[in-house]
Formats: C-alpha cells, sequence, structure tokens
C-alpha cells in the first residue's frame, strides 16, 4: 500500500494524533518533528530517520498513535501510526513505523515551522496600499530576525510594536542553493509579545499574499538548510 504513494526521500512530519483539534493558540505549544522516509520496509511499514532538535535525537514514544504528514511528488498525505524499532545503520539513526490506519490526501492551511535566524525587513501598511494590497516596494522596512518560518508564515523579532490583526510587508532574505533570495509578501499579524529585558517584540505573522513560487521558495530552504544541519550533526 505504502509504495503506491511514498517514496524513500519524502518528507514526513511527525505530530501528536490530537493537534489538530486545537485552538490556534494551543498548536504553537505543540511539537511538530520534521524528518523524512528512509525506505520502505513492507506493505504497512516504513523506516525514517529519527528527527533532530537542537542537535539532539528525538525519542519517539513507542506504541503511541501519531499523526505522520508525507509530503510526496503528489501532495500531501496524512496517516495515524506508533513508532516501533529503533536502531542505528552506520552513522544514521532510524526509526521503524507501523500504520495502523489508511493513507488519506491531506489539506491544511498550516505549515511546519523550522527554527532558523534569517533576515526580515517589515513595516506597516500606508492607507493607499490597505485599499488595494499592493505595495510600494522602495519604502525600508524595519529590519528583524526570525525565531522561525514556515510556508505559512514566520514569527520574528522587530523593534517596533506592530498591532494585533494588522496587515504589514514582510520582506525575508533567504539563501537558497548559494544565491541570495529576497520574498515579499502580506502578512496578518496574529500575535504580538513584548521581549523580557529588551525593548524588541516577538511579532507572529500569517502570511495572506505569497505567490506559489515564493512559499516553494522558502520550502527548499527549509529542506537544504535542515540537510546541513544533519550533515553536520552526524559529522559528515
Amino acid at each position: 500500500m505504502l509504495e503506491k504513494y511514498v517514496k524513500a526521500g519524502d518528507k514526513v512530519e511527525i505530530l501528536p494524533l490530537h493537534r489538530v483539534s486545537l485552538k490556534e493558540e494551543e498548536k504553537q505549544e505543540q511539537r511538530i518533528y520534521i524528518s523524512k522516509i528512509n525506505q520502505i520496509l513492507d506493505e504497512d511499514k516504513l523506516e525514517i530517520l529519527m528527527p533532530i532538535e537542537q542537535s539532539k535525537i528525538v525519542l519517539l514514544p513507542r506504541n503511541v498513535v501519531l499523526n505522520l504528514v508525507i509530503y510526496t511528488s503528489n501532495g500531501l498525505y496524512q496517516c495515524e501510526v506508533k513508532a516501533t524499532e529503533r536502531y542505528k545503520s552506520g552513522n544514521i539513526f532510524l526509526q521503524a513505523m507501523e500504520l495502523i490506519g489508511p493513507m488519506k490526501r491531506y489539506q491544511r492551511r498550516e505549515f511546519y515551522r523550522y527554527s532558523c535566524a534569517v533576515t526580515v525587513f517589515s513595516r506597516s501598511l500606508l492607507e493607499e496600499e490597505k485599499e488595494n494590497l499592493i505595495w510600494d516596494d522602495t519604502i525600508p522596512g524595519i529590519e528583524g530576525t526570525s525565531f522561525d518560518i514556515g510556508g505559512g508564515g514566520i514569527r520574528f523579532r522587530v523593534d517596533h510594536e506592530f498591532e494585533k490583526d494588522e496587515m504589514i510587508l514582510c520582506i525575508i532574505h533567504l539563501d537558497v542553493k548559494g544565491m541570495a533570495r529576497e520574498i515579499q509578501t502580506l502578512g496578518k499579524v496574529l500575535s504580538v509579545k513584548p521581549i523580557k529585558n529588551s525593548e524588541a517584540f516577538e511579532v507572529r505573522v500569517q502570511f495572506e499574499r505569497i505567490t506559489h513560487k515564493d512559499r516553494e521558495l522558502i520550502i527548499q530552504y527549509i529542506f537544504e538548510d535542515e540537510r546541513k544541519r544533519r550533515k553536520h550533526d552526524s559529522g559528515l
């Protein structure tokens, strides 16, 4: 069954079974782990690279039902799994997983958030820009640094207090395939929190106007940067 949908190298996200029903605020506190499929073991078993967070291997709970979201060439799929054996092959730590439910097409608004520090310029829209949502990219923004980024939004630090629910312009600088890339997008401010012992704020933004190409650039950046971290952590 698995080989009909997925293949080795496909990216996966592992998240709690109940996460899809949580409120937005609660979701932010839940962990999502990212990994990729190493190989298909059987029609209902697969093997993934053990997730890594902050340079440490994540030990998934055994025999606990988890959601597995798989990024395939034909779109997103979701299934319920249980983590079974853990083992090591050479320098690679692996986790076997067993499907306990059918593969389903998965549609969602949220995306995995990847911890990283990239430069973000942001500013409030002018009145005329708010009317037609077309912005003037010659007007400078305030420089900040991201805490995390995903295809659906970004969380960053900046020395400016935006208003909750306002639309702002974000200009994000990424390095993709060794090239400096700039992404411009309009986003809705979901939350603004003062950072302790600082005059800066933590701003969480949901992308409202972003091209498919730019969203794919963000996802590509995440894949590349995570691969570099894995290579560094394995000592290869």
